[in-house]
């Protein structure tokens, strides 16, 4: 015997309404953080060389360790 009674169950509603509240919201932060960042950036000028480039070849040094560490 089944004394259990029947329940008709609700299909499950979606709001899409705080979803869309919720999104809206992100575009608006994430569009104040984008525009902010430009002006954040330093405007900084580097030097540059003007100088040749060294033609000379830096002297190579050989060292040789034995098993003794002489």
């Amino acid at each position: 015997m089944n004394f259990r009674r029947r329940r008709t169950r609700e299909d499950p509603e979606v709001n899409l309404i705080p979803l869309i509240d919720v999104l809206i919201v992100i575009l608006i932060f994430l569009f104040l953080t984008t525009t902010y960042s430009r002006f954040a950036e330093l405007q900084i000028n580097l030097p540059e060389a003007s100088a040749e480039r060294a033609t000379d070849k830096p002297q190579m040094i050989t060292v040789a360790v034995d098993a003794n560490g002489k």
